[in-house]
């Protein structure tokens, strides 16, 4: 099983939050789990950036958006798993932020994300949610279902431009979204196993001013060959 320390962290440090009955200080967290405490104080800073924990003067107690996101990640562990080492291979070898979404309601959540060793800070994190009618992940996961399951996701009056932006994406065999500030590109690809239910969505995210014709076409095949190895290891 491919290990993710990281993830493993800060699902124990959740866990140990969640289950105290008073505040947990960082240096508790570092005793008690044996994590160094600079890793500990990286890790709290992005769980209270994402709400999941909140911080009170004597420690940190579990923020609002703990349930939602601890029940999308405990229900996503084998495939986090299964995914991180092509995550990491392709994020090398692309030197780009990869992320790993799946559903939630009507958005695309990120799971995990891993970056390359030159590449930007990744612009989403971890629980992060994207619209799923707009967003490379998003779309990427529609093009895969019915249209009677797109409808229950879609706005009524979203839907002639969003069914017809899906079929631009079968075709293509991913979706493509630039930032509305211009400053990242994202491209994004299905996991799907030949059993035909979907599992998740697969993305790039690249600086813009790295963005032409000849490198889109690059990255989307890099991320189509590392979905489809992962697609068929997950049968």
């Amino acid at each position: 099983m491919a290990d993710v320390p990281a993830l493993r962290r800060a699902v124990a440090m959740l866990r140990a939050v969640s289950l105290s009955n008073e505040p947990m200080s960082a240096g508790q967290l570092s005793r008690e789990l044996d994590i160094p405490r600079s890793t500990v104080y990286d890790i709290l800073a992005v769980l209270e950036e994402l709400n999941v924990v909140s911080k009170r003067k004597n420690g940190y107690v579990p923020g609002p958006a703990s349930t939602g996101v601890g029940a999308a990640y405990l229900r996503s562990v084998p495939l986090v798993n299964a995914a991180a080492p092509a995550m990491r291979a392709l994020a090398d070898a692309i030197d780009g932020c990869v992320h790993l979404s799946t559903l939630r309601g009507n958005e695309a959540q990120i799971l995990t994300a891993d970056r390359g060793p030159d590449a930007p800070a990744c612009p989403s994190w971890p629980g992060d949610v994207q619209p799923v009618a707009t967003s490379a992940a998003g779309q990427a996961i529609l093009s895969c279902l019915p249209k009677g399951a797109i409808a229950g996701l879609i706005d009524e009056h979203l839907m002639p431009r969003v069914l017809e932006e899906l079929r631009a994406v079968r075709l293509r065999g991913y979706a493509i979204e630039h930032c509305d500030d211009s400053s990242t590109w994202t491209i994004s690809a299905a996991l799907q196993p030949r059993s035909g239910s979907l599992v998740a969505a697969l993305s790039i995210v690249l600086p813009a001013n790295y963005w032409s014709a000849d490198n889109e076409l690059r990255v989307a095949k890099a991320l189509k060959l590392t979905v489809k190895r992962l697609s068929d290891r997950l049968n």
